[in-house]
């Protein structure tokens, strides 16, 4: 693309009003969630699949931008 990635940031902030953190963040999530809809899929594997260190930071991840653990979501589907 040509361009730094600080310029790329700042056009990515203008145009969604988001920052690219904010950004990588909601994708990580919206992934989340539809892997979570697979039974068959056990949350370890989801965190890995997710590349997180391990299930706990998964777990803490997608606790603060859900408000729910991943298997109390997952229940609640």
């Amino acid at each position: 693309m040509h361009i730094t990635a600080g310029h790329l940031s700042k056009i990515l902030k203008e145009i969604s009003g988001r920052t690219t953190g904010e950004l990588i963040d909601a994708a990580v999530i919206t992934e989340a969630c539809i892997l979570l809809a697979n039974p068959k899929l056990s949350i370890s594997q989801i965190s890995d699949e997710l590349n997180f260190s391990d299930q706990s930071f998964f777990g803490k991840f997608f606790k603060k931008h859900i408000h729910l653990s991943p298997s109390q979501y997952r229940r609640k589907r």
